[in-house]
């Protein structure tokens, strides 16, 4: 795990590597560029792998065009296969479901205390405010991300969850557009919640 208090290392997971976390990855560093100057949304490091990952695949068509709809871009994206080492250099690793999460915590155990699954991670920062994050960690980007972290993982067993099937994000691949639509409600709704409370101040 990185130690600097100059970047933050996110890793988006799921399983080809070709819709989901890829579009976690892309819509994410999209709102980031849109939300911060450029030299801090680079301080950013965003990226994705799959369980079964799709190596060296570009993004599906699918999801593709709905990232684009968006405002993301793929256009360098291609597929990786999950490995220890991503998950050791990540600050933080978001996950498309709980099956995800599992197997990410089963190849890397210290993972645990830095791996959710992305709606998960929304759930959790429910009642956390941009107040908070102010005073905790001022206005620098990255270390406003760390406290948005922690308290997201200081909240897990004290926010309800009314059915845990609610932190999952469908998986979209070779299904209707209908799917892809809601799988990209899913994420950008999903990553609104973290992007307020660090672009609030």
């Amino acid at each position: 795990m990185t130690d600097g208090a100059s970047t933050y290392r996110i890793l988006m997971v799921c399983t080809g590597n070709i819709c989901r976390s890829p579009f976690m990855e892309r819509l994410f560093v999209a709102r980031l560029r849109a939300g911060l100057p450029e030299a801090e949304a680079a301080r950013f490091s965003v990226e994705s792998a799959g369980t079964w990952g799709l190596v060296d695949h570009p993004m599906e068509p699918a999801a593709l065009a709905t990232l684009e709809a968006r405002g993301g871009d793929a256009s360098d994206f291609v597929g990786r296969a999950l490995a220890v080492e991503m998950i050791e250099s990540a600050d933080l690793v978001l996950a498309a479901t709980r099956e995800h999460r599992g197997l990410i915590v089963t190849e890397l155990p210290r993972a645990a205390s830095r791996t959710l699954t992305l709606r998960e991670f929304a759930r959790l920062l429910g009642p956390v405010t941009p107040e908070q994050i102010t005073a905790e960690a001022g206005t620098d980007p990255v270390e406003r991300f760390r406290a948005i972290a922690r308290a997201a993982f200081g909240n897990r067993g004290l926010v309800p969850m009314v059915d845990p099937a609610a932190d999952d994000i469908g998986d979209p691949y070779k299904r209707s557009q209908v799917e892809y639509d809601r799988a990209a409600v899913e994420i950008d709704e999903a990553l609104a919640v973290p992007l307020n409370l660090l672009l609030t101040t």
